[in-house]
Protein backbone atom coordinates (compact mmCIF):
# COMPACT_ATOMS: atom_id res chain seq x y z
CA UNK A 1 0.00 0.00 0.00
CA UNK A 2 1.53 3.39 -0.77
CA UNK A 3 2.05 5.98 1.97
CA UNK A 4 -0.70 8.13 0.06
CA UNK A 5 -3.41 5.65 0.10
CA UNK A 6 -2.03 4.51 3.89
CA UNK A 7 -2.98 8.18 4.57
CA UNK A 8 -6.16 8.22 3.56
CA UNK A 9 -7.28 4.83 4.87
CA UNK A 10 -5.54 6.44 8.48
CA UNK A 11 -7.61 10.05 7.72
CA UNK A 12 -11.20 8.00 6.96
CA UNK A 13 -10.86 6.00 10.15
CA UNK A 14 -9.87 8.66 12.31
CA UNK A 15 -12.32 11.76 10.83
CA UNK A 16 -15.45 9.58 12.75
CA UNK A 17 -13.61 9.78 15.84
CA UNK A 18 -12.60 13.44 15.93
CA UNK A 19 -16.50 14.23 15.17
CA UNK A 20 -17.92 12.27 17.71
CA UNK A 21 -15.62 14.14 20.18
CA UNK A 22 -16.90 17.23 18.63
CA UNK A 23 -20.41 16.45 18.61
CA UNK A 24 -23.14 18.14 20.68
CA UNK A 25 -24.12 15.77 24.05
CA UNK A 26 -27.36 14.05 23.64
CA UNK A 27 -30.29 16.53 24.47
CA UNK A 28 -31.13 14.30 27.19
CA UNK A 29 -27.93 14.19 29.20
CA UNK A 30 -28.76 14.59 32.92
CA UNK A 31 -27.71 13.28 36.29
CA UNK A 32 -29.67 10.04 36.21
CA UNK A 33 -27.65 9.30 39.83
CA UNK A 34 -28.75 12.66 41.11
CA UNK A 35 -32.42 12.62 40.15
CA UNK A 36 -32.23 8.98 41.91
CA UNK A 37 -31.04 9.97 44.78
CA UNK A 38 -33.47 12.87 45.04
CA UNK A 39 -36.59 11.18 44.12
CA UNK A 40 -35.02 8.23 47.02
CA UNK A 41 -34.84 10.65 49.51
CA UNK A 42 -38.49 12.92 48.94
CA UNK A 43 -41.40 10.31 47.42
CA UNK A 44 -39.23 7.15 46.62
CA UNK A 45 -40.12 3.81 47.58
CA UNK A 46 -41.55 0.20 46.42
CA UNK A 47 -45.24 2.22 45.45
CA UNK A 48 -43.41 5.19 43.42
CA UNK A 49 -43.21 5.36 39.64
CA UNK A 50 -41.43 7.72 37.84
CA UNK A 51 -41.89 7.90 33.81
CA UNK A 52 -39.82 9.98 31.24
CA UNK A 53 -40.58 10.11 27.72
CA UNK A 54 -38.61 12.50 24.83
CA UNK A 55 -41.79 14.53 23.87
CA UNK A 56 -41.30 14.27 20.16
CA UNK A 57 -39.84 10.58 19.61
CA UNK A 58 -41.64 8.93 22.60
CA UNK A 59 -38.37 7.25 23.68
CA UNK A 60 -38.09 6.69 27.06
CA UNK A 61 -35.21 8.37 28.73
CA UNK A 62 -35.77 7.57 32.33
CA UNK A 63 -37.58 5.51 34.96
CA UNK A 64 -37.49 5.02 38.43
CA UNK A 65 -39.50 2.15 39.96
CA UNK A 66 -39.69 -1.39 39.05
CA UNK A 67 -42.07 -2.86 36.19
CA UNK A 68 -44.96 -3.84 38.40
CA UNK A 69 -45.81 -0.81 40.25
CA UNK A 70 -44.83 1.55 36.90
CA UNK A 71 -47.55 -1.15 34.89
CA UNK A 72 -50.20 -1.54 37.53
CA UNK A 73 -53.48 0.58 36.66
CA UNK A 74 -54.31 3.22 39.44
CA UNK A 75 -57.12 5.84 39.55
CA UNK A 76 -56.35 9.08 37.65
CA UNK A 77 -57.74 11.16 40.30
CA UNK A 78 -57.69 14.97 39.17
CA UNK A 79 -55.14 14.22 36.47
CA UNK A 80 -58.32 13.10 34.06
CA UNK A 81 -59.56 16.88 34.40
CA UNK A 82 -56.72 17.05 31.21
CA UNK A 83 -59.46 14.54 29.29
CA UNK A 84 -62.64 16.21 30.75
CA UNK A 85 -61.04 19.46 29.17
CA UNK A 86 -60.08 17.80 26.03
CA UNK A 87 -63.58 16.24 25.08
CA UNK A 88 -65.78 19.35 27.24
CA UNK A 89 -63.63 21.62 24.31
CA UNK A 90 -64.43 19.48 21.41
CA UNK A 91 -68.12 19.20 21.90
CA UNK A 92 -68.45 22.74 21.98
CA UNK A 93 -69.20 22.71 25.87
CA UNK A 94 -67.09 25.09 26.96
CA UNK A 95 -64.92 27.53 25.10
CA UNK A 96 -60.98 28.16 26.77
CA UNK A 97 -62.71 32.09 27.49
CA UNK A 98 -65.85 30.84 28.67
CA UNK A 99 -66.20 31.95 32.56
CA UNK A 100 -68.23 29.00 34.19
CA UNK A 101 -70.48 30.95 37.44
CA UNK A 102 -70.18 28.84 40.40
CA UNK A 103 -73.86 28.30 41.76
CA UNK A 104 -72.84 28.96 45.35
CA UNK A 105 -72.64 26.05 46.65
CA UNK A 106 -70.29 25.17 49.52
CA UNK A 107 -67.13 24.00 48.10
CA UNK A 108 -64.68 21.70 50.07
CA UNK A 109 -61.76 24.83 49.73
CA UNK A 110 -62.25 28.83 49.19
CA UNK A 111 -60.34 28.17 46.31
CA UNK A 112 -63.54 26.75 44.19
CA UNK A 113 -66.16 29.57 45.61
CA UNK A 114 -65.61 31.47 42.41
CA UNK A 115 -66.32 31.63 38.69
CA UNK A 116 -63.84 30.30 36.40
CA UNK A 117 -62.23 29.78 32.88
CA UNK A 118 -60.38 27.12 31.85
CA UNK A 119 -57.27 28.45 33.27
CA UNK A 120 -58.47 29.26 35.99
CA UNK A 121 -60.08 25.53 36.56
CA UNK A 122 -56.87 24.05 36.00
CA UNK A 123 -54.80 26.34 38.01
CA UNK A 124 -57.14 25.35 41.16
CA UNK A 125 -58.17 22.24 40.08
CA UNK A 126 -61.85 23.40 40.71
CA UNK A 127 -63.42 20.37 41.56
CA UNK A 128 -67.71 21.26 40.74
CA UNK A 129 -65.97 22.58 37.08
CA UNK A 130 -64.69 19.63 35.66
CA UNK A 131 -67.46 17.59 37.37
CA UNK A 132 -70.11 19.80 35.70
CA UNK A 133 -68.75 19.83 32.52
CA UNK A 134 -68.23 15.88 32.99
CA UNK A 135 -71.63 15.16 33.65
CA UNK A 136 -72.80 17.52 30.29
CA UNK A 137 -70.25 15.60 28.38
CA UNK A 138 -72.42 12.40 29.28
CA UNK A 139 -72.04 8.48 28.95
CA UNK A 140 -71.92 7.78 25.45
CA UNK A 141 -69.37 10.69 24.28
CA UNK A 142 -66.95 9.56 27.34
CA UNK A 143 -67.79 5.70 25.60
CA UNK A 144 -66.58 7.18 22.31
CA UNK A 145 -63.58 9.57 23.60
CA UNK A 146 -62.24 7.23 25.87
CA UNK A 147 -61.98 4.55 23.47
CA UNK A 148 -60.31 6.82 20.79
CA UNK A 149 -57.89 8.00 23.17
CA UNK A 150 -56.93 4.71 24.33
CA UNK A 151 -57.16 5.76 27.72
CA UNK A 152 -56.84 3.24 30.72
CA UNK A 153 -59.37 0.36 30.70
CA UNK A 154 -62.02 2.90 29.56
CA UNK A 155 -64.18 2.04 32.51
CA UNK A 156 -66.98 4.17 33.34
CA UNK A 157 -68.86 2.73 35.76
CA UNK A 158 -69.48 5.01 39.02
CA UNK A 159 -70.82 8.77 39.18
CA UNK A 160 -70.97 10.70 35.91
CA UNK A 161 -69.20 13.67 38.14
CA UNK A 162 -66.47 11.38 39.81
CA UNK A 163 -65.91 8.36 37.92
CA UNK A 164 -62.30 9.15 37.96
CA UNK A 165 -61.84 9.36 41.56
CA UNK A 166 -61.69 5.80 42.06
CA UNK A 167 -63.51 3.00 44.41
CA UNK A 168 -63.46 5.14 47.01
CA UNK A 169 -66.11 6.91 44.84
CA UNK A 170 -67.75 4.26 43.23
CA UNK A 171 -66.09 4.12 40.15
CA UNK A 172 -63.32 2.03 38.05
CA UNK A 173 -61.88 3.60 35.52
CA UNK A 174 -57.76 3.13 35.66
CA UNK A 175 -54.38 3.46 34.02
CA UNK A 176 -50.70 2.99 34.65
CA UNK A 177 -48.41 5.66 35.04
CA UNK A 178 -46.68 4.29 31.40
CA UNK A 179 -50.16 4.61 29.93
CA UNK A 180 -50.45 8.69 32.02
CA UNK A 181 -46.98 9.21 30.17
CA UNK A 182 -48.33 7.88 26.98
CA UNK A 183 -51.73 10.07 26.86
CA UNK A 184 -49.83 13.23 27.75
CA UNK A 185 -47.21 13.17 24.87
CA UNK A 186 -49.57 12.56 22.89
CA UNK A 187 -51.97 15.55 23.87
CA UNK A 188 -48.67 17.38 23.28
CA UNK A 189 -47.57 16.88 20.18
CA UNK A 190 -51.52 17.02 18.84
CA UNK A 191 -51.30 13.19 18.26
CA UNK A 192 -54.63 12.11 20.00
CA UNK A 193 -58.33 12.36 18.60
CA UNK A 194 -59.18 15.62 19.33
CA UNK A 195 -59.59 18.85 17.40
CA UNK A 196 -55.87 20.39 17.56
CA UNK A 197 -57.67 24.07 18.80
CA UNK A 198 -58.73 21.77 21.68
CA UNK A 199 -55.70 20.28 22.44
CA UNK A 200 -53.40 23.53 22.28
CA UNK A 201 -55.51 25.18 24.14
CA UNK A 202 -55.48 22.05 27.33
CA UNK A 203 -51.77 22.24 26.54
CA UNK A 204 -51.53 25.93 27.26
CA UNK A 205 -53.70 25.94 30.36
CA UNK A 206 -51.47 23.13 31.88
CA UNK A 207 -48.53 25.56 31.98
CA UNK A 208 -47.22 26.21 35.99
CA UNK A 209 -43.85 27.84 35.96
CA UNK A 210 -40.99 29.14 34.05
CA UNK A 211 -37.61 29.51 34.65
CA UNK A 212 -34.93 30.69 32.60
CA UNK A 213 -36.67 30.00 29.17
CA UNK A 214 -37.68 26.67 30.32
CA UNK A 215 -41.44 25.94 31.18
CA UNK A 216 -43.11 23.31 32.99
CA UNK A 217 -46.51 22.14 32.33
CA UNK A 218 -48.29 19.88 34.79
CA UNK A 219 -51.87 18.31 36.80
CA UNK A 220 -51.43 16.87 40.20
CA UNK A 221 -54.10 14.46 41.45
CA UNK A 222 -55.06 12.31 44.38
CA UNK A 223 -57.82 10.00 45.47
CA UNK A 224 -57.94 6.55 47.35
CA UNK A 225 -57.81 3.54 45.29
CA UNK A 226 -59.78 1.38 47.44
CA UNK A 227 -63.10 1.42 48.33
CA UNK A 228 -61.93 1.44 52.33
CA UNK A 229 -59.29 4.54 51.94
CA UNK A 230 -57.24 2.18 52.88
CA UNK A 231 -54.26 2.89 50.28
CA UNK A 232 -54.25 5.72 48.02
CA UNK A 233 -52.37 7.46 45.00
CA UNK A 234 -50.70 10.50 44.13
CA UNK A 235 -49.84 11.69 40.96
CA UNK A 236 -48.33 14.33 38.81
CA UNK A 237 -48.27 14.33 35.11
CA UNK A 238 -46.90 17.27 32.94
CA UNK A 239 -44.52 18.42 30.20
CA UNK A 240 -40.52 20.01 30.68
CA UNK A 241 -40.08 21.65 27.72
CA UNK A 242 -36.74 24.09 26.87
CA UNK A 243 -34.09 25.10 23.94
CA UNK A 244 -32.36 22.17 25.10
CA UNK A 245 -35.05 19.09 25.54
CA UNK A 246 -38.43 18.23 25.66
CA UNK A 247 -39.76 16.02 27.76
CA UNK A 248 -43.25 14.54 29.50
CA UNK A 249 -43.36 12.95 32.52
CA UNK A 250 -45.65 10.76 34.62
CA UNK A 251 -45.16 10.18 38.41
CA UNK A 252 -47.24 7.96 40.59
CA UNK A 253 -46.96 7.41 44.33
CA UNK A 254 -49.32 4.22 45.88
CA UNK A 255 -49.39 3.84 49.38
CA UNK A 256 -51.42 3.31 52.60
CA UNK A 257 -50.66 8.16 53.05
CA UNK A 258 -48.95 9.14 49.69
CA UNK A 259 -47.79 12.18 49.62
CA UNK A 260 -50.57 14.99 47.59
CA UNK A 261 -50.00 15.21 43.96
CA UNK A 262 -49.09 18.80 44.32
CA UNK A 263 -46.22 17.85 46.68
CA UNK A 264 -44.54 15.12 43.98
CA UNK A 265 -45.05 17.95 41.63
CA UNK A 266 -42.86 20.31 43.64
CA UNK A 267 -40.46 17.75 44.47
CA UNK A 268 -39.89 16.68 41.11
CA UNK A 269 -39.02 20.18 39.63
CA UNK A 270 -36.39 20.83 42.78
CA UNK A 271 -35.47 17.42 41.61
CA UNK A 272 -35.01 18.40 37.83
CA UNK A 273 -33.35 21.56 38.78
CA UNK A 274 -30.50 19.49 40.51
CA UNK A 275 -30.02 16.58 38.02
CA UNK A 276 -29.61 19.64 35.55
CA UNK A 277 -33.08 19.37 33.51
CA UNK A 278 -33.74 23.04 34.01
CA UNK A 279 -32.99 26.12 35.75
CA UNK A 280 -32.77 26.21 39.33
CA UNK A 281 -34.93 28.94 41.07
Amino acid sequence: MSRAVAGLVLAALVAPILLAGCAPPPRDRFDHDKLNADIDGAIGGLGTCVIILDTQSGRKVYQYGHFDICARALPPCETFEVPIALVGLDAGLVTPQAVVKWDGSPQPTRAWQTDADLAGAFHDSIGWWFGRLAQQIGHDRWATALGAFGYGNKALSGPAGSFWQGPAHGGALALSAGDQAGFMRRLFVGDLAAKPSSAQAVAAALVSETRGGAAMSGVAGSCADQADRGRGVGWWTGRLKSPQRDLTVAAVVEAAEPPPGSDIGDTLKEAFADAGLWPSR
